[in-house]
């Protein structure tokens, strides 16, 4: 029989299997190896939705939250776009402000903000109800009301035009 290291649990020297202390171990292998996997993709009990998250999300919503950004972007496209014909102002003071400082700050904080939103959404995606409203139903919500937004832009830019 092996004998057991000082960091084992083992009760006593008469035990029949001696465990190793996994807190030991290196986190990092672990932390590689599910970071690319993932283990928990549905939560099993109730019980456990207000302490458990997931790390695997369903790859439907992956692509919604991926248009819902490109969308993002393309917003911003075109609202350079109609800003550089005269016809319109931007309505959003902050939005302004970052405009008048310089483009490439307008375009940075827009993608900061909706990459975190959206980061942010997905991550309690599985857990948080609003208003008995899940945020699954509230991510594609905004991907159709963002579409709907960018084509009325892309109306707006064309009427302009």
């Amino acid at each position: 029989m092996s004998e057991c290291k000082a960091t084992s649990l083992c009760p006593d020297e008469s035990a029949r299997r001696c465990l190793r202390d996994r807190r030991q171990r290196s986190p990092f292998l672990t932390m590689w190896y599910w970071g690319f996997r993932g283990r928990r993709r549905t939560i099993r009990r109730e019980s456990d939705l207000a302490h458990v998250h997931l790390d695997h999300y369903p790859t439907h919503l992956l692509v919604i939250v991926l248009g819902i950004f490109i969308l993002a972007q393309a917003d911003t496209v075109l609202t350079l776009l109609m800003l550089e014909t005269g016809k319109f102002v931007e309505a959003n003071p902050l939005m302004q402000l970052l405009i008048d400082l310089d483009v490439h700050w307008f375009v940075n904080v827009r993608s900061l903000v909706w990459g975190g939103l959206l980061i942010t959404l997905v991550a309690i995606a599985s857990r948080l109800q609003v208003w008995r409203v899940r945020p699954r139903r509230i991510i594609k919500a905004v991907a159709i009301v963002y579409f709907a937004l960018i084509a009325s832009m892309f109306t707006m830019l064309m009427a302009a035009g």
